[in-house]
């Protein structure tokens, strides 16, 4: 029987560890462990800790990823979530990520929709004989269109 290979944890899995044992040992504060709670629902909404300050923004501390807004503090990144835009972009981004989560679509479903668009095409589309007449009358508005320009031009 083959030992299986040992796993790994994963960066994400590594970093709860440190934080249990960093807990157990009582290294992080009550007001430490909260402020990473905080910031762990805020990751969710797509607002990060910003590692260094931005030179634009010297006393903003988050970004929100989704909004391109940089944010001051907890409390207005909370508020942030809670405006109309963030809201909007939110759901953007959820049905970007679900659309290209979508397989492609299969040879039937090309084909179904090949002649659904064909034969509406054929029902609604323009006839060669409306195509034709279409084509006359912009010929017949040229023409008149041009007179009348060469007569402005020959005017005294």
């Amino acid at each position: 029987m083959k030992d299986a290979a040992p796993m790994h944890p994963s960066a994400e899995e590594e970093e709860e560890e440190e934080e249990r044992l960093a807990v157990e040992e009582g290294l992080l504060t009550e007001q430490q462990l909260g402020l990473r709670q905080v910031e762990e629902r805020l990751h969710r909404d797509h607002i990060h800790r910003l590692l260094k300050p931005s030179p634009e923004y010297p006393n903003y501390h988050y970004l929100c990823k989704v909004c391109s807004v940089h944010v001051e503090n907890v409390n207005g990144a909370y508020k942030h979530i809670k405006e109309k835009r963030h809201k909007k972009n939110m759901m953007e981004k959820q049905e970007e990520a679900e659309l290209r989560a979508l397989p492609p679509p299969s040879a039937a479903q090309l084909r179904a929709l090949d002649s659904a668009v064909l034969q509406t095409a054929s029902q609604q589309g323009i006839s060669d004989e409306d195509l034709e007449v279409r084509k006359g009358v912009v010929t017949r508005m040229e023409e008149i269109i041009k007179r009348q320009l060469s007569g402005l031009d020959s005017a005294p």
